[in-house]
């Protein structure tokens, strides 16, 4: 007999055979392993064949359900009828327009705990790029009413949860869980700087990430420094990021892989030897992590995960290139530094392992159902 809890998992999607969010897809696998996975997706997408071993459960809304709202509405119907069959003790929204809204309504309904991990933007806005859910007064008081009425909001970091109480929205059974990684597909390879210096960048070029400041960045470095630049990541611009490094007079000396898959960011990452970050917010920024553990430096801006870490000797504020081209140079200037910051970021990338989230879940799973029965 299976003496395994069941939950419920809403999520907008990533969690595709071709297309998805490897972390949120490896967190939901891993849960497998501890609980009964009912995953209810607002994608139709043929999914990844990792949750098909899993045994995971998956529903996806009816074709015919074409708005977000619709789909939450099912969902929460169709919740309450899988309940029936095999109660839940959990039910868990990522993001939250609207899987936390749709989560914690069922938690309601279902008198059972409901959780709403917020990884990115539906908790902050930057109206200088119009980035972020807070932007729409709807939303603000959908994500404030969400937030307020979940048993157990989970953020990635304390920088995040900050932005969020800028905005005036706040709740005191915050869990701060930052997704980890697997530091075996990461292999540590650290090694002095290479000649010429090998600068990444990985993420998509998007206002959010702020690839203009990247680009001035490197410009400004190759100008004292011979160095190169690899971008991995798809591009949202248009071209106008490729257009401005022609302006500065670095396409040359720029490799644009655009997008790669999963799988090949590991080798990526083994080649380089500073990972630059020019986001102006992150919720986490998981690559940072991905870096540590393969003993690439990382210098970026004092967001997400780098904000939390509080190391300003190797972060900058959002948009000043002149301050990350300087921490690079000093770097430079003292290679008896690089081999020590290697290894605290290995350390750092093992204390935030992907075992470590599960981990953490699993205590908070707990002490929810605990809480619940008492």
């Amino acid at each position: 007999m299976n003496s395994k809890h069941s939950i419920a998992v809403i999520v907008p999607g990533g969690l595709g055979a071709h297309e998805n969010i490897p972390v949120l897809l490896g967190l939901l696998g891993r849960l497998s392993a501890k609980f009964d996975v009912s995953i209810y997706s607002f994608s139709s997408l043929e999914f990844h064949p990792s949750l098909l071993m899993a045994s995971c459960t998956i529903t996806t809304a009816p074709r015919l359900l074409r708005s977000n709202l619709m789909k939450a509405i099912y969902f929460i119907w169709r919740i309450r009828k899988d309940h029936k069959a095999r109660p839940f003790v959990i039910i868990h929204g990522f993001w939250i327009m609207l899987q936390g809204v749709a989560a914690v309504l069922s938690g309601k309904i279902l008198n059972i705990p409901s959780v709403v991990t917020l990884p990115g933007g539906d908790a902050t806005y930057i109206p200088s790029i119009r980035y972020g859910s807070l932007s729409n007064p709807v939303h603000k008081m959908l994500a404030a009413w969400c937030i307020r009425h979940a048993s157990r909001i989970v953020m990635l970091t304390r920088f995040q949860q900050a932005m969020m109480q800028s905005y005036g929205i706040s709740k005191e059974q915050i869990s701060i869980i930052p997704y980890g990684v697997d530091v075996n597909k990461f292999q540590y390879r650290p090694h002095p700087f290479s000649k010429p210096l090998q600068l990444i960048s990985i993420g998509n070029l998007n206002s959010v990430k702020d690839p203009f400041t990247l680009m001035k960045t490197f410009s400004t470095l190759s100008r004292r420094q011979d160095c190169r630049l690899t971008v991995i990541g798809s591009d949202m611009m248009n071209g106008k990021v490729q257009d401005y490094a022609r302006e500065l007079g670095v396409y040359e000396k720029i490799r644009w892989e655009g997008k790669l898959k999963y799988n090949d960011i590991p080798s990526a990452l083994s080649s380089a030897d500073i990972l630059l970050i020019s986001s102006l917010y992150e919720g986490q920024a998981v690559v940072v992590l991905e870096a540590f553990a393969s003993g690439v430096i990382v210098v970026g801006t004092n967001v997400g995960l780098l904000a939390d870490l509080g190391d300003h000797n190797v972060t900058a504020p959002p948009g000043d290139a002149a301050a990350l081209t300087n921490i690079m140079e000093e770097l430079i200037r003292q290679p008896e530094k690089i081999h020590s910051l290697q290894t605290k970021n290995r350390s750092t990338a093992e204390q935030y392992s992907d075992e470590w989230t599960l981990g953490e879940y699993l205590k908070l799973y707990g002490e929810l159902i605990a809480l619940h029965q008492s």
